[in-house]
């Protein structure tokens, strides 16, 4: 079975509490100090419903977890993250903290914060913290405290150009956990029996610099994307690369589909768009992402990319998820292009869209069902 990550429950406390006493022990603090961190320190069922836990496990038993909550109006305080003995050094505190930057994004927020312990400032500076103060150690007498945080670099960025190419090696992720996704397909089928278990492509490696977009991607199976992404992208390694199209109408709005109660992401909203696919792959294993952005306005929306102007190219960055978005501009108002997508979506097989968005200010972008990377966009655009 991989690594899981899901939301704490109040039957977690026990659990986490011997993973946080077993963590701590092992920096090999003196059996008195231990003994008083122990009667004060714990994991409680008001702890879990009071502040964001993310629970990893393997075979369905916990194996490290994460705590966060917000502490001001930019910052994210990072409460707890401890990874049992045993299951440290395998890359788990490394795949949590980078939830913690999805949850700090999904919340606006644009720091992080927390206080390490004496002994593991290595760590987070690695992952980009920096210390900003030191209090004393009670467990260390004679030790410092490094209270540090990191800042969050901006979400949405311009593109000059994308380079992305197919490579022969699989994804490693599904190769591993074949039974694993079978299974899970099969009851996510029970659900939405729709579903459909085409080849995709997978984003397996990738680098951003002044405007250029380079990658390489994996074939892979919808289900074990879909695996993944229930699974809480336990494979830091690998990212949803996804195309978007931006319909930006004569009046300014942007036009956000409201996804059908009968798909993979029912209810959820965000730009017409989706997955990549074996055909946005051109003769000489490039991949067209313009044509893949097309390919998706078209299916869901009727509109033709070559019938609007082509304007900004962005590149949002939300954790496991990297949207590429091209923005149309309409000469038709919000409401007549509304009506056009629902005819046009009505009369499709697959029916895509419950409904449209007109997005024409940010207070419009309150929804919770407004996925992360599509809220950036907005606020970007809309600014």
């Amino acid at each position: 079975m991989p690594l899981r990550l899901r939301p704490a429950t109040p039957d977690d406390a026990p659990a986490l509490t011997s993973i946080l006493h077993r963590a701590k022990a092992s920096w090999g603090y003196p059996d008195d100090k231990m003994a008083e961190f122990m009667a004060a320190w714990g994991i409680r069922e008001t702890t879990i419903r009071s502040i964001q836990i993310t629970v990893a496990e393997e075979q369905g038993v916990p194996v490290a977890f994460l705590g966060v909550v917000p502490d001001d109006a930019e910052t994210l305080l990072v409460d707890f993250l401890f990874v049992d003995t045993g299951k440290q050094g395998k890359g788990i505190g490394s795949l949590l903290l980078k939830r913690a930057e999805d949850v700090a994004r999904q919340l606006r927020l644009a720091r992080l914060r927390l206080e390490a312990d004496a002994h593991a400032g290595g760590f987070y500076e690695k992952h980009g913290y920096r210390t900003y103060d030191k209090r004393p150690s009670e467990m260390a007498p004679g030790q410092q405290i490094p209270l540090m945080e990191k800042q969050l670099p901006a979400c949405v960025h311009e593109l000059r150009r994308i380079d992305l190419r197919v490579t022969d090696r699989p994804w490693r992720f599904e190769t591993e956990n074949a039974a694993g996704i079978a299974a899970h397909f099969e009851e996510a089928q029970k659900r939405i029996s729709l579903l459909w278990n085409g080849r995709t492509l997978k984003l397996t490696g990738y680098a951003f610099q002044d405007g250029i977009f380079e990658g390489s991607c994996s074939e892979s199976s919808y289900a074990a994307h879909l695996a993944w992404r229930d699974w809480g992208a336990p494979d830091a390694t690998a990212f949803n690369l996804f195309g978007s199209a931006i319909i930006r109408s004569r009046d300014g709005a942007l036009l956000y589909g409201v996804m059908g109660p009968h798909t993979a992401t029912g209810g959820m909203i965000y730009p017409p768009g989706g997955n990549l696919d074996l055909s946005d792959v051109m003769p000489d294993g490039r991949v067209d992402m313009n044509r893949a952005i097309d390919r998706e306005l078209e299916e869901e929306t009727g509109l033709s990319g070559d019938a609007m102007r082509k304007a900004e190219l962005l590149v949002t960055f939300d954790g496991p998820r990297i949207s590429i978005a091209r923005v149309f501009e309409c000469d038709d108002e919000a409401g007549s292009l509304r009506n056009q997508i629902l005819t046009h979506s009505a009369a499709s097989e697959e029916k895509e869209l419950s409904d449209i968005r007109i997005i024409r200010s940010r207070d419009d972008l309150e929804d919770p069902a407004i996925f992360p990377f599509a809220r950036e966009i907005a606020h970007y655009l809309l600014q």
